[in-house]
């Protein structure tokens, strides 16, 4: 499956209340505008994808910290753990390249081993069972200044809601989804909507660090082709 872009998105989103589809268009063009000039702007910052991915996830960060304060009810905090634990999460293979550069380059020795090793005996994360996130470790994410988008953007109303859905996945989880806008906003920024798939987060890393030079590979951004593994369209 391929990331939608943010209208196709917005209209799948408001389906049954139509009545705010033009105040969320409003403030998606508000988050795309600035999106946009931020990745613009980025070339001047660093010619590599990733150097620019950075800078845009520096604004999309604080659009998402922004809606979450304007929304007040939000009780994530740290060390509460379900969404790494309840859900099935994704990034596209340009997300993975900064997780991949982030375990290479800033985590020391023995963080990498037990990162790599957890990375190797995962199973996929999935929303119809409880399977821990590879980078859940310690019950904190080891790779958090480069966890994907779907991380960024995953917000709780209930943490209450979170634990029933850990216990009994028929009980879907209370979400704030308007910061789901921005994650949405950023793939279509940088035409992910157009040139890029899903991975399912394990999956995908385990299949980088079972071949020794992939690691490597990936952290210069020569990415291999691993669609096989990508959600279907």
């Amino acid at each position: 499956m391929r990331v939608p872009n943010t209208k196709v998105w917005l209209k799948t989103e408001f389906a049954q209340r139509p009545d705010l589809l033009a105040s969320g268009t409003t403030v998606a063009d508000k988050v795309l505008g600035r999106l946009n000039a931020t990745w613009n702007q980025s070339k001047s910052v660093s010619s590599e994808f990733s150097g620019r991915y950075r800078e845009l996830l520096r604004v999309a960060d604080a659009e998402i910290g922004e809606m979450a304060a304007r929304a007040g009810d939000i009780p994530c905090r740290l060390g509460c753990t379900y969404c790494c634990k309840d859900e099935r999460i994704v990034l596209t293979e340009k997300e993975a390249v900064l997780v991949v550069q982030h375990i290479e380059a800033q985590l020391d020795a023995e963080q990498k081993g037990r990162v790599v090793a957890s990375i190797r005996a995962a199973a996929p994360t999935s929303d119809q069972a409880s399977v821990p996130c590879a980078f859940l470790i310690d019950e904190r994410c080891a790779i958090y200044e480069n966890r994907p988008l779907a991380c960024r953007s995953y917000f709780s109303r209930s943490v209450a809601s979170c634990h029933d859905f850990f216990l009994d996945k028929s009980r879907m989880p209370q979400r704030f989804s308007a910061p789901k806008m921005v994650e949405i906003a950023v793939h279509e920024v940088t035409r992910a909507a157009k040139h890029s798939k899903l991975y399912e987060i394990n999956t995908l890393m385990q299949r980088i660090y079972a071949d020794p030079d992939k690691p490597t590979q990936w952290a210069a951004e020569r990415m291999s082709d691993e669609s096989d593994l990508a959600d279907p369209e």
